[in-house]
């Protein structure tokens, strides 16, 4: 391995932000894999100019990409599931083909009652059958469904994990809404291998992420939400914030398969909420 120094380092996260214009977070996680790369090949000191495990001049070079980065205005308000509902309403009117209906009615209800990031149940650009959803990986019992991830965010070593998704008696059901779609499926394809996608288009192949997240858009809009407030993320920060006040922090954390407290940046509090909570210090 060629040598490392402190000075490469500083040069290459300076690279990464003014002409990569990559964030903080990213840079550091760059150079730790960089640190792995050396550790694994056998190169124990990893520095050659620099004894000490502290790298202060780095650390500068951090906070002040940290201090020029601007912070995004986007918003990411919540889809919760009074919204779903009405989107789901919405849908029956007829406003797609009964194929794409089923389709975006499963994939939304499931990315909802899931807590699924847009990553975990669409493609950006090829399908991959080793780490997208496939037809294999949904099975049925009496009172569920089990939906299996092979790898996501939070499983980098795709170790797997069953999601668990219960049937309910509301309209907005994931287990009546997968099967609906896997029925209008089957009439539209009826030759389909077990390493197939789960979630296909009208062409057949995999959903993708615009066109999810396209759908979902003109639903809102249609019932009256500004579309650009809302993304791929909004299902999942939906689900924690509809449950933040019913469950348990730890059950919030299992559903959501975090690891961390950083759940607790998902939870929208309604002002009302913040208002009841403040006139409980007042009560007797």
């Amino acid at each position: 391995m060629p040598p490392l120094t402190e000075d490469i380092l500083m040069h290459y996260a300076t690279h990464c932000h003014e002409n990569l214009k990559i964030k903080c977070s990213t840079i550091k996680m760059y150079i730790c894999g960089l640190r792995y790369i050396y550790l694994q090949s056998g190169v124990q000191c990893l520095f050659t100019d620099c004894c000490s495990s502290k790298l202060l001049r780095l650390e500068n070079i951090y906070r002040g990409i940290k201090k020029q980065e601007v912070k995004s205005s986007r918003k990411r308000l919540p889809l919760t599931y009074d919204i779903i509902k009405n989107m789901i309403t919405t849908l029956h009117k007829g406003i797609f083909s009964p194929f794409v209906t089923a389709l975006i009615e499963a994939a939304c209800v499931v990315a909802y009652f899931g807590f699924l990031r847009c990553g975990e149940l669409t493609v950006n650009t090829d399908f991959d059958a080793s780490c997208n959803l496939c037809l294999e990986d949904i099975t049925f019992e009496e009172d569920y469904a089990i939906l299996h991830l092979k790898t996501s965010k939070t499983d980098p070593f795709r170790s797997g994990v069953n999601i668990y998704l219960f049937k309910n008696n509301t309209s907005v059901c994931p287990v009546k809404s997968l099967i609906r779609y896997l029925d209008v499926r089957r009439s539209r394809f009826s030759i389909a291998c077990n390493s197939s996608p789960l979630f296909v288009m009208e062409n057949g192949e995999a959903l993708t992420r615009t066109f999810f997240i396209n759908h979902v858009r003109s639903i809102l809009e249609i019932i009256g939400l500004n579309p650009s407030n809302y993304n791929g993320h909004s299902f999942r920060i939906g689900a924690a914030t509809s449950v933040a006040s019913k469950i348990e922090d730890h059950l919030i954390k299992i559903l959501g398969r975090w690891s961390s407290e950083c759940y607790t940046r998902y939870i929208h509090t309604p002002k009302s909420t913040i208002k009841q909570a403040q006139l409980a210090l007042i009560s007797d």
